[in-house]
């Protein structure tokens, strides 16, 4: 007997993705997040697209590749990258893997040939649109792989997209000419029009899920960090990067700070460190709302720990809400010309002071500072120029 469809929720569901460097504690940011938003009432499904899964070790328990109870209202689930892989392109990489092995004569390993940097973790990313077709959550919960590979995943759509355009219809036109002529000189059987086909909805479905993705309605990417230079600066690289390929980050979470009574003697220089390095966390990300969490007495392991640090960082707060859809900036060109564009909408001209420092932008207005990391594709270049109208700081760079 066919099951009726889950009744759609009356809030618009909520996806919440947890980026950052490895070791900054993500993934007890995201699962102590979780048992938070869990225990409001809403119904949460927290995964992990990390391959060096600790989801199941945050929360205590043995979890796996489809969603595990937890606690009330709340499922977990570890994706295994290699089996999303398999569902998602397994066809046309078989028929890929037949012609190479052929034209190779055995010398060169198909295996190795198909296995694109990135390409199993990004169809994990796929049971994300699934859990969203499913209306069965309120919010669901992405604890991603490391900064990197995380943004590498983010722009994979649009490269097969690309793959799907200009060059799978070649392959199926050459398919529909030569197909009968290939199978009779080699062993390579002339591939079914259904190996194209699923190859097609795989990319529709990566794009869609893409659009889900940059909704700031719906996704929030939020970074995690702790207060020391070199991960406060891959961070605001990271919120860079989000801002450039157009998707919301909304939060960041600066984690393991280091308690006053903990700071004296030899580790006073350890203090005046982790003070300048919130005051830039403060200053780096625009209007995300920043949260903190002090370094625990023991490990965040198990629902009542987990749930104990949620409280420490939000309070009253609801941490399923869009904090800021608003974007750091956005990037235009003239001429050759990258003009980089930042809304300040109360400003007045004669409050705005700005200065390039290495690859930083000291954006001050009023009393209040703010740093941006510049994009590669103009970190290199001089600010040549500023104009101010509308509410819109118009900031031009060039090269020498």
């Amino acid at each position: 007997m066919k099951q009726p469809k889950p009744e759609r929720m009356e809030n618009k569901m909520r996806i919440l993705i947890y980026t950052g460097k490895g070791g900054v504690g993500k993934t007890s940011i995201t699962a102590a997040t979780g048992v938070k938003i869990a225990r409001s009432g809403k119904k949460v499904l927290m995964m992990s697209t990390d391959q060096a899964h600790s989801l199941g070790d945050s929360l205590n328990m043995r979890i796996g590749g489809q969603p595990v109870h937890v606690a009330d209202n709340l499922d977990a689930l570890e994706i295994d990258p290699i089996e999303e892989s398999e569902k998602a392109w397994g066809n046309l990489r078989d028929y890929i893997k037949e012609i190479i092995s052929e034209k190779a004569n055995g010398t060169l390993e198909a295996d190795e040939a198909l296995m694109f940097p990135g390409l199993n973790e990004l169809f994990s990313l796929l049971r994300i649109l699934d859990a969203y077709d499913s209306n069965r959550y309120d919010v669901i919960m992405v604890d991603c792989a490391p900064t990197g590979e995380t943004l590498s995943l983010l722009r994979y759509p649009e490269r097969l997209s690309v793959i799907d355009d200009k060059l799978l219809p070649s392959v199926r036109s050459m398919n529909n000419t030569f197909g009968g002529l290939i199978q009779r000189r080699t062993s390579v059987p002339k591939p079914r029009d259904q190996v194209f086909t699923e190859f097609d909805g795989l990319v529709k479905r990566l794009d869609r899920l893409q659009q889900i993705l940059r909704d700031r309605d719906v996704t929030s990417m939020r970074i995690v960090m702790t207060p020391e230079r070199i991960v406060l600066d891959e961070a605001r690289r990271n919120y860079t990067w989000i801002n450039e390929f157009d998707f919301g980050a909304d939060a960041v979470y600066v984690n393991k700070i280091y308690p006053e009574e903990a700071m004296k003697g030899y580790f006073e220089g350890w203090a005046r460190m982790q003070e300048e390095g919130l005051k830039l966390a403060d200053e780096s990300f625009g209007s995300c709302k920043v949260f903190r969490l002090g370094l625990q007495s023991s490990e965040l392991s198990g629902i009542d720990m987990l749930s104990s640090a949620a409280e420490q960082m939000y309070g009253d707060t609801d941490p399923s809400q869009v904090f800021s859809k608003e974007p750091a900036f956005t990037m235009e060109e003239e001429h050759g010309t990258r003009i980089m564009v930042i809304r300040l909408p109360y400003a007045q001209k004669d409050e705005i002071r700005l200065e390039k420092k290495g690859e930083d932008l000291v954006l001050a207005v009023r009393n209040e500072t703010r740093r941006f990391k510049l994009p590669d594709k103009v970190s290199r270049r001089r600010l040549t120029g500023w104009d101010f109208e509308g509410g819109r700081l118009r900031v031009r760079f060039d090269y020498d």
